[in-house]
């Protein structure tokens, strides 16, 4: 976190900044215990940092994607059947039934990043089929 704060001095008036959760801060994932403490701790961050930067018109929120169809998923499988069974298997557990997409996060992160959420600030944005929600 000392990180952001060192470059605060290079962030404009009126900018968005948008954090990076996830879905193991808030759903008890086994084997994941201090990944998802400092996702956790980055969810308490970006809305202390919310509060702290109002008067400087930065808004501040957190983007939570689910599982998303990516190389560095599909990497974690030695075979592409394993992959194609991990994917099956993370898609069962997101109501939708299937994987986001990246361009689907990358959509949030457009709105965030965009004057459209010009009245959100400390916020979460879950991106995730829901699987936290549902």
């Amino acid at each position: 976190m000392d990180g952001c704060q060192k470059a605060l001095p290079v962030v404009n008036d009126g900018a968005s900044v948008i954090l990076s959760g996830s879905t193991a801060a808030t759903s008890g994932t086994p084997a994941f215990g201090v990944y998802a403490a400092s996702k956790a701790a980055i969810r308490s961050f970006g809305r202390t940092w919310a509060a702290e930067l109002t008067g400087r018109g930065i808004r501040v929120n957190t983007l939570i994607p689910g599982p998303t169809e990516t190389p560095g998923v599909t990497g974690l499988a030695a075979s592409p059947d394993e992959a194609a069974g991990l994917l099956q298997m993370l898609a069962s557990t997101v109501p939708l039934g299937r994987m986001g997409q990246p361009q689907e996060i990358g959509n949030a992160a457009l709105f965030l990043a965009s004057d459209e959420s010009s009245f959100m600030t400390g916020g979460e944005i879950f991106v995730d089929g829901g699987a936290n929600q549902v």
